[in-house]
């Protein structure tokens, strides 16, 4: 015999379906709608956001998050409830465990626990959600359970990324403010050198040049090969006062200091024109800039222009320097062999790091666009209101 349509067996089962639907559509809607909102916010809100909707999952009225560092210290982050009695929950926590707990205690003010573990990703615990109700309750059932227990490994996974990503942070400030030194030591060894060996080598080299041409203008009539030695001597005296000349021009110019980065950079272009190479500017600026901002952008032009002396084999090289309201850019281009600048090894990477961490830590942008015969093109550009200024 059939049961009938109004069958009280039939309808209590369709009720219990239709229970069982609703909430697997909770737990469904508790992990996509939490998932969607953690990934919006601070970490901070991204807490409190969790406790709070754990509660209101499983009816419990007071919820508490916890976490350690690695010498186990706990400390509570974010909480919903009464505090002296969460101050008294924060004892109920494990620092072992790494599966979720259902607590009775019927002595407490908070009888019943639920105890659901945070763990990295080497498996390790670092927190821990608590959920407690201040009057007994019945246990969750195991899927409502299991539920939380991916909410919390949801929250473990976002904290997780949130604390590599401030890691990572930390560390790249700490990279820059250490390049930053390395370069501002550089600066400061460059331009003691350079007081160094004008004070010293330069002065006697020069001293030395001017006694061999004074030796020379009084020295009696030689007969060729004497003379001819005589000469090649005073052109290797003049060579060297030049080459030192060169050198201390190259460590901290002092048209740099005296006249502008224009300048500066005009004067090291001769290099390429000595070399053969034409140079055309097609908009210069005249202008003083920072002192910071002038030595950046010098020595990424002074790399530019070393890396087409030694690799580009370039006929004409193009040249821009253009002053706007809040910032300064600064372009090298040559027609020269070009590499491939999306290989990570070239002759020129080390040098193309530099000038790329240079304006890095003046806030600017570096770029290189290169191909094989097809040249190379070098373009800085850097503020002249950011804060992060490297020493002169």
């Amino acid at each position: 015999m059939h049961s009938s349509a109004h069958d009280p067996a039939s309808a209590l089962a369709i009720r219990t379906q239709y229970r069982q639907s609703q909430s697997r559509a909770a737990r469904l809607r508790l992990l996509v709608d939490t998932g969607r909102e953690l990934t919006r916010l601070a970490p901070q809100a991204m807490r409190q956001q969790v406790v709070q909707r754990a509660c209101a999952f499983v009816a419990m009225d007071h919820g508490l998050l916890l976490e350690w560092d690695v010498e186990e210290a706990v400390q509570p982050t974010a909480s919903v409830g009464n505090q002296e009695q969460l101050s008294e929950l924060a004892g109920q926590a494990d620092t072992s465990a790494k599966e979720p707990r259902w607590l009775e205690r019927l002595d407490s003010a908070l009888p019943n626990v639920l105890c659901l573990p945070l763990r990295g990703a080497d498996d390790r615990p670092f927190g821990m959600l608590l959920l407690a109700n201040s009057v007994p309750i019945g246990a969750p059932d195991s899927e409502d359970i299991e539920s939380l227990h991916l909410l919390a490994t949801l929250l473990a996974a976002h904290l997780e990324n949130s604390r590599l990503l401030q890691t990572l942070i930390v560390r790249e400030r700490s990279m820059s403010e250490l390049v930053n030194r390395l370069f501002s030591a550089q600066e400061d060894e460059r331009k003691r050198v350079a007081y160094d060996l004008h004070d010293g080598l330069a002065q006697t080299l020069a001293g030395l040049h001017q006694r061999l041409q004074g030796f020379a203008g009084r020295c009696p009539p030689l007969n060729a090969p004497l003379d001819d030695d005589l000469q090649a001597i005073l052109d290797l005296a003049q060579h060297c006062v030049g080459e030192g000349r060169r050198l201390i021009g190259g460590l901290r110019p002092s048209v740099l200091d005296d006249f502008g980065l224009f300048q500066a950079v005009d004067k090291e272009v001769d290099r390429l024109r000595e070399a053969g190479i034409t140079v055309h500017w097609f908009s210069r600026s005249l202008s003083r800039l920072p002192s910071h901002v002038e030595i950046a952008l010098f020595r990424i032009a002074q790399e530019g222009i070393n890396n087409i002396l030694k690799h580009a084999g370039a006929a004409n090289v193009k040249l821009e320097l253009e002053l706007h309201q809040s910032h300064v850019a600064l372009l090298l281009e040559d027609d020269g062999r070009g590499f491939d600048s999306n290989l990570p090894a070239s002759g020129q990477s080390l040098g193309l790091v530099a000038m790329q961490e240079r304006a890095g830590l003046l806030g600017g942008r570096f770029s290189c666009i290169s191909r094989p015969a097809g040249g190379t093109r070098l373009r800085a550009i850097v503020p002249l209101t950011h804060h992060n200024k490297a020493n002169s």
